[in-house]
C-alpha cells in the first residue's frame, strides 16, 4: 500500500504530541503526500472503534494494531512510518528489575 493510497481516505489520526503523530507527519512529508484528519482521537481504543465501525483508517504501529485482530491491517511499500523507543530512568543503580528489562530490550 501506498502512503498517497491513505490520503484519499477518511483519517482517524492521532492528536498532535503523540509519537505516533509525529512519526506519521514525518512520514506523508517524506512521501510529499498532503492529508486531511477526519477524526482526531487521543486513544487507541477509539481509533479503533471508529475504524472498525467503518468511519475511517488510522495509521498506527504493528504492535498496537496487533491488539486489534479482527482489525485488518496493511503495510506500506515505502515511507512507513517508524518509531524510535527510548528508554529513561533515575540516574543510580537499577533495580534488580530495570536491570533486567534493560537487559532483555538491548
Amino acid at each position: 500500500m501506498r502512503i498517497a493510497d491513505i490520503a484519499a481516505l477518511p483519517l482517524v489520526d492521532f492528536t498532535p504530541g503523540w509519537a505516533i503523530r509525529y512519526a506519521v507527519d514525518r512520514a506523508f512529508r517524506a512521501a510529499g503526500v498532503d492529508r486531511s484528519t477526519t477524526f482526531e482521537v487521543n486513544d487507541i481504543v477509539a481509533a479503533a472503534e471508529l475504524v472498525r465501525n467503518d468511519l475511517g483508517v488510522c495509521v498506527m504501529p504493528g504492535s498496537i494494531a496487533d491488539r486489534f485482530p479482527d482489525l485488518p491491517q496493511y503495510r506500506f511499500n515505502r515511507h512507513a512510518p517508524h518509531w524510535k523507543i527510548m528508554v529513561v530512568r533515575p540516574p543510580g543503580e537499577p533495580s534488580p528489575a530495570v536491570a533486567a528489562l534493560l537487559r532483555h530490550i538491548t
